[in-house]
């Protein structure tokens, strides 16, 4: 075998070349879940890499059919990981499994988490003051005659932040739990 030694100076993890890791521990499948035993899904795969197993393997692996490969769509715990499809019979006795990583961007990666991290704060602002009122107004629940609810929005002559919007919804005598 004469590979060449993955350059670990690369500028991008892209760049290497898929290898066949040997998984730590067992698994055992039903459906399109994999059960772990002695395994660390959580620190060895990740989301795209794919999972390669023999069903009817027993731990000796002298029996059973082809080896198949699933993607991983899920990383549940160190114990427990779905997968794109299932295996064309379940694994019911432990078994051992290989596993190839996905080639990533880490960098391009990380970016991504960090805008998407970026955008869910935002959704999270622009939903609550939608719930408090907009520049220039407030909105508060006032009770009906008929024991329900209505929505009332007034407006406000001033600029109001979240905390003061919140100080007088309180005030209002219908909408004291907000």
């Amino acid at each position: 075998d004469e590979r060449k030694p993955e350059s670990s100076s690369s500028p991008k993890s892209i760049s290497q070349s898929p290898k066949l890791e040997e998984g730590r521990g067992t698994i055992t499948t039903s459906g399109t879940v994999v059960s772990g035993h002695g395994t660390a899904f959580k620190t060895q795969l990740r989301v795209g890499d794919a999972i390669l197993a023999r069903p009817g393997q027993t731990k000796g692996g002298t029996e059973g059919g082809s080896e198949e490969m699933r993607v991983i769509t899920m990383v549940l715990s160190h114990v427990s990981v779905s997968i794109s499809s299932a295996f064309s019979s379940d694994l019911r006795t432990p078994a051992p499994f290989g596993y190839i990583s996905k080639p990533r961007d880490d960098r391009k990666e990380r970016a991504s988490a960090t805008e998407k991290v970026r955008r869910e704060r935002e959704e999270v602002e622009r939903r609550a003051m939608g719930t408090y009122g907009n520049k220039g107004e407030i909105v508060y629940r006032e009770k009906t005659e008929h024991g329900g609810y209505r929505i009332r929005t007034e407006r406000t002559s001033t600029e109001m932040e979240r905390s003061d919007l919140l100080a007088v919804r309180a005030k209002k005598k219908s909408d004291r739990y907000c």
